[in-house]
């Protein structure tokens, strides 16, 4: 399938080649930085062009962002408020967000906030039920991924932008739940940046179907 790859971290834009998810020249699917684009392959439905837009986010560069985040808010707590080891010991544990044993909390966020968003961007990402089994065991993937089919009007800029609210909202959503353990005063902050993240995807999905035209008149 060709289509075309957008890095947001560099800026290119590079022509590729996709069979099912893998490189025709036989090598794997890499992506670069914290998120990729890949739009290609068209179809028709009601009239109306659809095309496939598969959206990855690399699990390294969020936990990258989330531990950074975590750091901060473990660096400007008190040190002392009463109960000085109590306290010590919760700075901590913000900043231990990624290591063992705790990051298999985020592990379950991150999946779990995919789901969410997965549903959140329907009809876009509707796909038909097949027969399999589903359990809770732990998901630890290098990339959480989700393909969505959109019009073919639908500006490009719109994908981009999805795809950095998307990863705003599983940062501030992880943060938000971590917080919520070792800091929840501070939590609340990180939960309203998540819901103003979520209503701009809920925006960007409802309202803007093509690219923006700025008029050539005042009225």
């Amino acid at each position: 399938m060709a289509g075309i790859e957008y890095n947001p971290v560099t800026g290119e834009v590079t022509a590729v080649n996709h069979v099912r998810g893998r490189a025709l020249d036989g090598g794997t699917d890499q992506k670069v930085g914290f998120m990729s684009v890949l739009i290609g392959g068209c179809c028709c439905k009601d009239n109306v062009i659809l095309r496939e837009v598969r959206l990855r986010f690399i699990r390294e560069q969020l936990l990258y962002d989330i531990k950074n985040y975590a750091y901060v808010e473990h660096d400007i707590m008190p040190e002392t408020n009463g109960l000085p080891g109590a306290i010590n010991h919760a700075r901590h544990q913000t900043a231990d967000i990624g290591e063992e044993g705790n990051v298999d909390r985020v592990s379950r966020v991150l999946t779990l906030v995919m789901s969410e968003v997965v549903d959140m961007l329907y009809p876009y990402t509707k796909e038909a039920p097949v027969e399999e089994e589903v359990d809770d065991v732990l998901q630890v993937p290098i990339s959480y991924e989700m393909l969505m089919r959109v019009p073919d009007t639908m500006s490009r800029t719109t994908i981009h932008y999805l795809c950095n609210l998307i990863h705003e909202y599983m940062v501030c959503r992880v943060l938000a739940d971590w917080l919520l353990i070792t800091n929840p005063q501070a939590a609340s902050a990180w939960q309203l940046r998540a819901e103003a993240a979520k209503t701009e995807i809920n925006s960007a999905k409802n309202q803007r179907r093509g690219p923006m035209v700025r008029k050539m008149y005042p009225f």
